[in-house]
């Protein structure tokens, strides 16, 4: 199994030389960084995730289903490293992805293999708590009260 990584690093690494260049499409450089991701290569991946971010002129052009698959990648990197700022990022993606094209990103979402759903998933409920902050004016009594599990 060592000997494998050992030979999938350089590459990738190659690939990622290549893929990174200014010629190169976005998509392609989100596949890059998914291969990265694939190779354990926590490194690689962020710095091309965030290097796509950065690239204001691509910026524009990013489609929804890249920002998704990118903020997909930023809630691995979180789940690798506990890097919280990975997950702000990650909602940046999502937010973006819905504006650019509701409909491109809730199908990207919606149809995840059943391993990387649960990204999806906290992504939803993290977007939504910080879109719908819930102060504590808002907190009602019924909110305080813990219901009794004895009671029926």
């Amino acid at each position: 199994m060592k000997i494998a990584r050992l030979l999938i690093i350089p590459a990738i690494t190659g690939f990622l030389i290549t893929a990174c260049s200014d010629s190169t499409s976005i998509s392609e450089r989100v596949a890059a960084a998914e291969m990265a991701y694939a190779a354990e290569d926590v490194a690689s991946t962020r710095r091309i995730i965030d290097d796509i971010m950065s690239d204001h002129a691509a910026k524009g052009s990013v489609t929804a289903t890249e920002l998704a698959r990118l903020s997909i990648l930023y809630m691995q990197l979180n789940d690798r490293t506990d890097d919280h700022e990975a997950v702000d990022l990650a909602a940046d993606c999502y937010r973006e992805a819905y504006l650019a094209d509701a409909d491109s990103a809730a199908y990207y979402y919606n149809h995840l293999p059943a391993d990387n759903q649960k990204y999806a998933m906290a992504l939803a409920s993290i977007v939504h708590s910080m879109d719908n902050p819930k102060s504590l004016h808002d907190i009602t009594e019924q909110d305080r009260e813990f219901p009794d599990s004895i009671e029926e």
